[in-house]
């Protein structure tokens, strides 16, 4: 049975992301488009989050309103990591990709805590990809999702992405 890399991507859909829409719904269909050629050894998993949190389809328009509600986001993405563990029991590390905006509401730090709870989640990638100049309330929350700032970045490609899926592949083989 082969092993399965599940990407999971967090998106800030609300209206603090209108200017950077286009943007992102570019890199999230070439993150996808590159997934193709992996025959099913990954699995790509987009949570949109706003006031409500929602599975978003790669290739569907993404439509920007509401509060950057990160919280709701990191509760739906425990779900989803809940899920695939029942059915998929041979995994990979997991990779988690944040695209976030230039604020957050305050409430993630529960949600938070409760993902480090779960071993896909705390022995896990995870970057973020930040979009426009977060205040230091901001960069604290990036901070404690990826733990370091080298993995707060301005921009992560689809080469990047499917170099660190070759990367955990060969690790785990």
């Amino acid at each position: 049975m082969k092993q399965i890399t599940n990407i999971y991507i967090l998106v800030d859909t609300s209206f603090r992301m209108q200017r950077n829409k286009e943007k992102l719904q570019t890199i999230l269909n070439k993150y996808s488009r590159a997934l193709n050629f992996e025959k099913g050894r990954a699995k790509l998993h987009i949570i949109g989050y706003n006031d409500k949190a929602k599975i978003i389809e790669p290739f569907k328009r993404i439509t920007t309103n509401g509060n950057p509600n990160l919280g709701e986001g990191l509760k739906l993405l425990e779900s989803v990591i809940k899920y695939q563990r029942k059915y998929d029991e041979k995994q990979t590390r997991s990779i988690f990709i944040l695209h976030g905006s230039d604020n957050v509401l305050q409430g993630w730090n529960a949600p938070l805590e409760r993902l480090f709870g779960l071993k896909e989640f705390a022995f896990g990638l995870r970057y973020v990809v930040q979009y426009g100049n977060p205040d230091k309330y901001v960069k604290k929350t990036y901070l404690r999702f990826t733990d370091s700032n080298d993995k707060i970045l301005p921009y992560f490609s689809e080469n990047r992405l499917t170099s660190l899926l070759s990367t955990i592949r060969r690790v785990n083989s």
